[in-house]
């Protein structure tokens, strides 16, 4: 049964109700930022709530994965020297998955190895050295905000929306109250605890705070606009992500020095920028040559990927057996996606189909949700 439920508000004044409520609730508040529109948007609403609180300045985190696109650079390093904002950029060595290439999976983003190399040189109020044990991306992420405050109560502010993906639309519509009847947040991890207060912004929604608070943001998006991007494939990403590869096609154009930098520096940059001469990396059609997806699966995976990560790939697969998965698992492989994001975005996708078919599948219930808009209130 899906309930629906009308408000007389709008997402711009429960965002800001929401974030309100998290300043009552906790010591310390920090926007985590991408340099992306929905953390431009979600910092920029922030600010407006500190102000009302005094609790200036606000404090940004930022794990620069070196490999940015260098209008992110220069739109985070606007909002970092800002004196509204105490900034917390971390530029440290770490392990990071490169798409771009089967033979080179990582890159050492940041390794001193490679200063002279680096896509984009390090700003003199960053944070050079990492205070944690970990070494990639997504652990980094989840660690590095606890190095942020003094507090046991902290909220880390996230951009996620349910309109990006079906992952976050599950997150948060199927999700548990977490904290004082709220579904919009994470399991509080020791002192911190990540919150997602524009959660129910559509694009649409975005487009319009930034144009009509006049909110700088990042301009690649104008550079994607111009050539004629849909909305929703509009990305900031770093260019070597397994989610974010397409962006490489565009690189040449708009960055053209960043590019020269890209194919020094990483590998697998210029090859894959050539592929899409020829169409889509991804493979639309089964290929004559093989008799079925399977098999054309298994052929990539013995000849594209390195062997040692052939039983990490076939693990990964197992119970994922028809047509519709064979083709993720040949998307995975081309990618190179050993962390497994493609993967686990389509056990979402598949799993909410097939919940949806059984006539099973449902959006927050009422209850639910008047318990979590009467805390924010």
């Amino acid at each position: 049964m899906v309930t629906i439920l009308y408000l007389e508000t709008n997402v711009f004044d429960e965002a800001l109700n929401r974030i309100r409520f998290l300043y009552d609730n906790h010591d310390d508040v920090i926007v985590s930022m991408s340099g992306g529109k929905d953390s431009t948007v979600l910092f920029h609403l922030t600010l407006m709530v500190a102000a009302e609180r005094n609790r200036l300045p606000v404090k940004v985190f930022w794990l620069d994965q070196e490999a940015e696109w260098q209008a992110t650079v220069d739109y985070m390093r606007s909002v970092m020297h800002r004196e509204d904002v105490d900034p917390y950029w971390f530029q440290i060595p770490f392990d990071f998955t490169n798409s771009l290439s089967p033979v080179a999976n990582y890159i050492h983003v940041w390794g001193p190895e490679s200063e002279k190399d680096w896509v984009h040189e390090k700003d003199t109020i960053s944070i050079h050295e990492n205070p944690s044990t970990e070494n990639r991306f997504h652990d980094l992420v989840n660690e590095l905000p606890k190095y942020c405050t003094d507090s046991e109560n902290c909220a880390v502010l996230v951009g996620m929306r349910i309109t990006e993906s079906l992952n976050r639309r599950a997150a948060i519509a199927h999700g548990k109250v977490r904290y004082k009847g709220v579904t919009w947040c994470k399991k509080k991890n020791g002192p911190i605890q990540v919150f997602w207060p524009i959660y129910d912004f559509t694009n649409d929604d975005i487009w319009t705070a930034l144009a009509r608070n006049h909110w700088p943001y990042n301009k690649i998006y104008d550079y994607q606009y111009q050539a004629g991007l849909a909305k929703q494939k509009m990305r900031v990403s770093a260019l070597i992500h397994e989610t974010a590869w397409h962006s490489i096609e565009f690189l040449q154009e708009f960055e053209p020095q960043t590019y020269d930098r890209f194919v020094k520096r990483i590998s697998g940059v210029s090859t894959f920028n050539h592929a899409f001469d020829s169409g889509d990396v991804i493979v639309r059609q089964l290929p004559f040559a093989f008799a079925s997806w399977i098999e054309y699966r298994d052929y990539l995976l013995e000849h594209i990927t390195q062997p040692k990560y052939w039983d990490l790939f076939r693990r990964r697969w197992q119970n994922q057996n028809s047509e519709e998965w064979y083709k993720v698992h040949i998307k995975e492989i081309l990618v190179n996606d050993i962390d497994g994001t493609i993967n686990a975005n389509a056990r979402s996708k598949i799993r909410l189909a097939e919940k949806k078919d059984q006539g099973i599948y449902h959006e927050i219930d009422k209850a639910q949700f008047l318990r979590a808009k009467g805390e924010a209130q």
